[in-house]
């Protein structure tokens, strides 16, 4: 479905939001002109962030702590006025307006696609994946009409690809033979786990598939660990539907059942939302403002090589991650399953992102060496093909709490900016994480692995503490001595990428975790 009327006069081009034809799937004819689609319109207050992301004055913003319900009020004034523009736009279209959520700072409109393409010059077609998926693209560059431009940050909805490069990850992680239980990782790594962490909640983000009630109690049970409470939470509509054992509910079942092991009686609750960039954003923004449950630790599995990201709906997400930063919610991300290159063919080198924000602590992947139940050795996860990510962002400038570090430069540019991982974690397939699926132990490896690992050291130093830590780079970059450098290996493929060594690394950034004495240190720190 073309465009137009998208470039009549009285619409302006919305910077960013160029949007090119998905790299591996087919085209599958036009899209339906009377199908409805939902858009999401994030709104911003007229001009531009006056910092840098990341830099001393940015994230001195973050330093007094708010609630949600404080920061539900300062919305209504700050973003009232905006958001209503966007309806009363809406509203004299004749378009329909789902949702007005002004804390996150978005507006829900519906419409037909033939309608709603040419109000916002979208480019639609359908398009089918070598495993028979379908889904909705656009393609091209969004114009918005120049009533609510200054006024619109982003618009999420037309494109539906799903974020294929996470499934085909997973399923390179897959695989059976010996493995240890998480509880057991955790043990090599000190992490206390006699902790009283009832009080801790800490979200999950799961895209698509489902998990097993049965799969989790056995887990638990093979751990010899009380089991926490689950509870499940929809975004867009998506529920737990679980597929029979697909690199979703792998994933799933590893994230769910590595917290389980950490975190016995504690709070987890899953945020299911659609395969999809939206749906990501949606379940972050709903994950860090849900004021029932209110989680105080965030683990995310997924993402894509920060090139997948148009730089509006990358906007999008930075807002929900600085939300968390403000609401003292740590936000763990992985950072991805191939190797420096993000699985590109471009010869260049693609770190991922939400892991490159500079308000997610950005978590790579070791593989460990056993002594019996010891650990006796550790180097950067490297098997060939898989194995972790990290390197130079392309997108974000080096953040504070990363300038006294020596980084190198990026080997794309030579520049200097982001560095990710921050901390890394055991993540290769021997020893391998062993779950359970479908009544059946497997081992599973990944960065996916050692996100919710760290993510459940962090919520038994905030049980320590008693108060949520939130935003932990700078503290960790503070006191470097709590992680053990990883001085072996790299994450090259075909001879792109970076090499460990002393000191930080673009492999597995500041380390592995001294477990007890990291719950120690940032439960001494001073509560603000």
């Amino acid at each position: 479905m073309k465009a137009g009327a998208a470039s009549a006069a009285g619409k302006v081009e919305l910077a960013g939001s160029l949007r090119r034809e998905p790299p591996d799937a087919n085209a599958a004819g036009i899209v339906d002109p009377g199908e409805r689609i939902c858009i999401m319109v994030h709104v911003k207050r007229r001009g531009r962030d006056k910092y840098p992301p990341g830099s001393a004055e940015d994230l001195a913003r973050f330093a007094k702590p708010v609630t949600r319900a404080a920061l539900a009020r300062q919305r209504a004034r700050t973003h009232g006025r905006a958001a209503q523009r966007i309806v009363d736009f809406a509203k004299a279209h004749r378009i329909k307006v789902r949702e007005v959520d002004i804390a996150r700072r978005r507006v829900v409109l519906e419409g037909a696609a033939r309608r709603m393409s040419q109000m916002f010059g979208a480019t639609l077609a359908n398009y089918i994946e070598q495993d028979g998926r379908r889904f909705r693209a656009r393609t091209g560059k969004l114009v918005v009409p120049k009533e609510i431009a200054p006024w619109t940050r982003a618009i999420l909805g037309f494109d539906q690809r799903p974020l294929a490069p996470i499934a085909l990850r997973a399923a390179a992680g897959t695989g059976n033979g010996p493995a240890l239980w998480p509880s057991d990782i955790a043990a090599l790594y000190g992490i206390p786990l006699d902790r009283d962490v009832s009080a801790q909640c800490v979200g999950i983000i799961a895209l698509g598939g489902g998990y097993l009630p049965a799969d989790l109690a056995a887990a638990v049970a093979g751990m010899g660990r009380p089991a926490p409470v689950v509870i499940d939470q929809s975004v867009s509509d998506a529920t737990n539907t679980y597929g029979g054992g697909t690199t979703a509910d792998q994933e799933i079942a590893l994230d769910l059942q590595v917290l389980a092991g950490l975190l016995p009686r504690a709070r987890i609750v899953v945020y299911f939302a659609p395969n999809t960039l939206q749906g990501l954003t949606d379940a972050v923004h709903q994950a860090v403002l849900d004021d029932r449950n209110r989680p105080s630790v965030l683990s995310v599995s997924w993402g894509s090589a920060e090139t997948f990201w148009t730089p509006v709906a990358q906007d999008a997400m930075q807002s929900a991650l600085a939300d968390a930063a403000r609401l003292r919610v740590t936000v763990l991300a992985a950072a991805g399953d191939e190797l420096a290159t993000s699985g590109l063919s471009d010869s260049k080198a693609h770190v991922w992102f939400p892991a490159s924000s500079p308000y997610v602590l950005g978590c790579g992947g070791t593989a460990v060496t056993l002594n019996g139940a010891a650990l006796a050795g550790e180097s950067v996860w490297n098997a060939g093909f898989t194995g972790t990510g990290g390197g130079i962002s392309d997108v974000f400038p080096v953040p504070a709490f990363q300038e006294h570090i020596a980084m190198p430069v990026s080997v794309n540019d030579g520049a200097m900016r982001r560095g990710v991982p921050d901390v890394a974690a055991a993540a290769a397939r021997q020893p391998g994480y062993r779950i359970i699926l479908n009544g059946q132990p497997m081992a599973k490896d990944g960065t996916s692995a050692a996100t919710p690992l760290w993510a459940g050291l962090i919520a038994i130093a905030n049980a320590e503490r008693g108060n949520p830590i939130g935003l932990i780079n700078p503290s960790l970059y503070a006191n470097p001595a709590l992680c053990r450098v990883v001085t072996q290996g790299n994450n090259r493929i075909n001879g792109t990428g970076y090499d460990a060594g002393p000191g930080w690394s673009a492999c597995t950034g500041l380390g592995v975790p001294k477990g007890q004495q990291i719950v120690s240190a940032l439960a001494a720190l001073p509560v603000a």
